[in-house]
């Protein structure tokens, strides 16, 4: 099976990125610009999907976890871990990278849906129109109105208008049909070569790499991100954006009686990664894995992360809501006094208030750090084979747990059984995790009469979901959690010592390079307008 490594060489003309990103590699051509000819949809579409993936694993784990206090910083070794996001100040310069990177990454998408030659290879061009959604619907979850039918032109329009995010929704949901009609067509025989071979996401998927199992895939994956689209517009009320809504989930309404119509297995990315190269080892490993593999000491990012006190506490069965029920996912998330041994006994866990300082008698040997699960290498050999481990994009938890969600908010469509679909998110967030299905049976037994945690005991399952939601996506995916957060207001959370605001953002501001780039354009919310339901806010919360 073939590899796609990174850097990819003839694809370095595609990548077009800030040097100063930690999630992007360095390259010296515009993807918009000289050779954009020469390069064909098959040679870019390793790179799109490899390469935004890094914003995915590292900035946005980043983000997530702090937003979702399940992170904390090492006060103990640093002088001020983390304490931009504890003050919780939601500027231009707030994680900008999170919108650039992005930006960037989707244009490489755009650019296979766009090539001169797209006609010739409907499936590349399939999975950029998915692959589109997934991200660019990021963007409107934390930005709202964003550049969307004038974007990726380049300099072409190098001051692309804004486009309502109701619209862009729309526009997404449109080319995810359009996605479902391409996998099915049969490209010119002439130049064909079929997509998986230059497709790492469905290398890393597992699946027999032939054309039937992609076309599969890759329907599945598109059916997913439009459910995932649908059930985040489950609370609007804007009379348009509720007509062509109800239109779509009739559409798929006898999909649901099926759960082998979406994604049934993680999604993962597996373009090669290795650790001999800095380039090509798995992104998430090489920020915050234990094992600095160049210089074999501890790694920067893995020991500027202590786990929160508060899930920690969670975790340990400590707070009133998880009470006496300790959960097996613990060690695979973090360990006990993780400067030193790895420790899984219960009473070596101790968490660090977010934004808090340091207890005396206290050291930073004392503290839970990032877990077994992709992070805690004990030397450098164990540390290369966790940097070869494929990147996950998207678990079959959060799917299931999208799944139970769909069932509630809109029952007269959806057809999913919500119970079973939210047990199996429980069990599949244990086995990615790589706990054992025993220890989910034991953990969905101990809180089965939990209100809050599972289904049957929880009067507002939407809280039940959230909650495990939340632990099944820590260190995975956490802004995915912080954006239902943002609908849901679950789980409920305690805000940071020191913190400016009393809660937490509703929305980015809009990076710092549109107010320099695209200064007609961008709109200008205050900081204020972050923090409370207005015109700029999401518009799926109004």
């Amino acid at each position: 099976m073939k590899k796609i490594l990174i850097p990819i060489l003839g694809m370095t003309t595609l990548l077009f990125f800030n040097s100063c990103s930690d999630d992007f590699l360095d390259v010296n051509k515009n993807v918009n610009e000289a050779y954009t000819n020469q390069v064909t949809p098959k040679d870019r579409l390793g790179a799109a999907e490899s390469v935004i993936f890094r914003t995915q694993a590292n900035t946005m784990n980043r983000f997530g976890n702090l937003m979702m206090n399940a992170w904390a910083g090492n006060i103990y070794y640093y002088a001020s871990p983390y304490g931009d996001e504890f003050r919780m100040r939601a500027d231009s310069q707030f994680y900008s990278n999170i919108w650039d990177n992005l930006y960037l990454g989707v244009a490489n998408f755009q650019t296979i849906i766009d090539a001169p030659d797209a006609a010739k290879y409907p499936h590349h061009v399939a999975v950029a129109k998915v692959m589109k959604a997934y991200y660019m619907q990021t963007i409107v979850d934390l930005y709202n109105d964003a550049p969307y039918s004038e974007a990726f032109k380049g300099q072409a329009n190098k001051n692309p208008k804004y486009d309502k995010s109701k619209d862009i929704y729309k526009g997404l949901i449109a080319e995810l049909n359009q996605a479902r009609t391409l996998i099915q067509q049969t490209p010119e025989a002439t130049v064909y070569n079929l997509a998986f071979n230059e497709d790492p996401i469905f290398q890393g998927s597992g699946a027999t790499q032939d054309l039937a199992n992609w076309r599969t895939f890759w329907t599945q994956m598109a059916n997913t991100v439009k459910l995932k689209m649908l059930v985040r517009l489950s609370k609007c009320t804007d009379a348009e954006v509720t007509t062509w809504r109800n239109a779509e989930l009739q559409s798929m309404a006898s999909l649901t009686t099926n759960t082998a119509n979406f994604i049934s297995a993680d999604v993962k990315i597996q373009p090669g990664y290795n650790g001999a190269v800095t380039d090509q080892r798995n992104p998430f490993y090489n920020t915050y894995g234990r094992i600095d593999i160049s210089s074999g000491e501890v790694g920067a990012g893995f020991r500027q992360t202590f786990a929160s006190e508060h899930i920690i506490n969670t975790l340990t069965g400590q707070t009133p809501l998880t009470s006496g029920v300790v959960d097996g996912r613990l060690p695979r998330l973090f360990v006990g006094q993780g400067m030193g041994s790895a420790s899984t006994a219960t009473a070596a866990y101790v968490g660090q208030p977010q934004g808090g300082g340091k207890e005396e008698g206290m050291t930073e040997g004392d503290f839970a750090t990032l877990g077994l699960f992709m992070s805690f290498a004990q030397n450098t050999t164990q540390a290369n084979t966790f940097a070869a481990l494929p990147g996950l994009v998207l678990t079959l938890g959060e799917v299931r747990f999208l799944q139970a969600e769909a069932s509630l908010v809109y029952p007269a469509t959806m057809a999913f059984n919500g119970q079973t679909s939210f047990n199996d998110g429980v069990t599949q967030s244990f086995l990615t995790l790589g706990a054992s299905a025993a220890s989910a049976n034991a953990y969905l037994t101990a809180i089965a009469a939990k209100p809050g945690l599972s289904w049957n005991a929880t009067a507002n399952k939407i809280e039940a979901i959230q909650y495990q939601k939340w632990i099944g996506l820590t260190n995975i995916n956490p802004t995915e959690t912080y954006i239902s957060y943002t609908k849901t207001g679950f789980p409920q959370l305690p805000m940071p010592i020191g913190s400016y605001y009393s809660s937490r953002p509703k929305r980015l501001m809009y990076a710092q390079s549109e107010y320099i780039s695209n200064t007609a354009n961008v709109p200008n919310p205050s900081i204020d307008d972050m923090y409370s339901i207005n015109a700029y806010s999401p518009f799926w919360l109004k």
